[in-house]
């Protein structure tokens, strides 16, 4: 995950901490580069994650090796399950307040449809 991300984790990732690795299948439309979405998701979509679901970190990540080279993993940081479950009562399911953060980001949401198809597959993991 490299250096930069060593003091957050050596500081933060705890039992119990839930980890959501979302892993992307992306077809960009023609005019669009896979540099170009990753720094969407970078720039703006991890930021607006941040931002309107308070308690977690976003994280973007790209496969340099073994069987998904240059994918997409958007990797989102729970400290604790409670945190994920004020958003999310189970699975695909929204809480109130998951709810209103998602109506805040719809306007990223539809900036990330334009850029191509986006295939999202994830799971959640929790720190043992």
């Amino acid at each position: 995950m490299g250096i930069g991300l060593t003091p957050l984790f050596a500081q933060t990732l705890q039992k119990g901490s839930v980890l959501g690795f979302h892993n992307i299948t992306f077809i960009p439309n023609p005019d669009v580069t896979m540099n170009l979405c990753l720094d969407f998701f970078k720039d703006k979509y991890g930021p607006a994650w941040e931002k309107n679901f308070p308690g977690i970190k976003t994280f973007v990540l790209k496969g340099i090796r073994g069987e998904c080279v240059d994918c997409i993993s958007f990797l989102v940081f729970f400290p604790s399950d409670d945190v994920r479950n004020k958003y999310w009562k189970e699975e695909g399911v929204y809480t109130e307040l998951g709810n209103a953060a998602r109506e805040n980001i719809r306007p990223v949401t539809e900036e990330m449809e334009k850029l191509g198809k986006i295939d999202d597959k994830y799971t959640d993991w929790v720190l043992q």
